[in-house]
């Protein structure tokens, strides 16, 4: 018997296993928690890669095989499946899930940061991880207006940053500013 035979269908349900899993976006506290350990994981060994730099697919690939590397538990790898896939695609997947943003119910910041997994990266009032800067104090240091083009397009002024781009409302952004101005 090949030994493709043999591990190929084994190959084939772990990926799926994870796919499937990682519907499992909405959960904020999961996304939260794969943004920490994908803060503190990815970086150790190299430099973290942007979300977008890879495919659902290829990241289902990817996963994996660095789960294994980094020593991540099952579900420590479906929370960072789930975070990465909150940030592909996330254009196309706003529209198609029920039209435009601007439709959806008006969050707090603070709810917004913890449900995109901020503090996976950033440190906010001395929490979180330390992939991106401090955020405390960001928009009396940078402006209302560098905030908001870095939520918006969060490669404007850095190519190589890992930051995602979010699925967020105009509202959402303000939200998110005003909670960093406290």
């Amino acid at each position: 018997m090949k030994l493709t035979q043999v591990f190929l269908p084994a190959v084939v349900l772990v990926l799926s296993t994870f796919t499937t899993q990682a519907q499992h976006v909405s959960d904020a506290s999961l996304v939260a928690k794969g943004a920490k350990v994908y803060s503190e994981n990815c970086g150790r060994c190299h430099n973290a890669r942007p979300a977008e730099e890879y495919s659902k697919k290829e990241w289902s690939v990817v996963i994996p095989h660095m789960r294994a590397k980094a020593h991540l538990t099952g579900k420590e790898a479906l929370a960072v499946e789930a975070f990465l896939d909150s940030t592909l695609t996330s254009d196309v997947r706003s529209e198609v899930k029920g039209g435009s943003l601007e439709n959806k119910v008006q969050r707090s910041g603070a709810d917004l940061v913890a449900q995109f997994g901020c503090q996976g990266c950033h440190k906010i009032n001395g929490e979180g991880g330390a992939l991106g800067p401090e955020l405390s104090g960001i928009v009396a240091r940078k402006g209302q207006e560098f905030v908001l083009k870095k939520l918006t397009n969060p490669k404007f002024n850095n190519a190589a940053s890992a930051m995602p781009k979010f699925p967020m409302t105009a509202a959402d952004k303000q939200a998110i500013i005003d909670y960093l101005s406290q």
